[in-house]
């Protein structure tokens, strides 16, 4: 159980650092890189929406199975 929950966490990690690495910010400029403002004038096109949606939902998930993961370990081992 433990193994197969270790295994999902090491693939939504991996998710996420692909995700985050293909987002588009070459348009933001160099501002928007050190201070993470946006403009908010541009709406997000479809691809980089359901990108920030697969970002949140991916880290929601990988903090989830991390707390039961811990859990589930903590009942194993102690």
């Amino acid at each position: 159980m433990l193994a197969a929950i270790s295994v999902l966490i090491w693939i939504i990690g991996a998710v996420m650092a692909y995700v985050t690495l293909t987002q588009n910010t070459k348009s933001e400029g160099l501002g928007a890189a050190i201070t993470g403002q946006t403009d908010s004038y541009r709406g997000a096109t479809g691809v980089e929406e359901q990108k920030k949606k697969l970002l949140s939902y991916s880290g929601y998930a990988f903090i989830g199975l991390s707390i039961i993961y811990m859990v589930f370990a903590q009942n194993t081992w102690g």
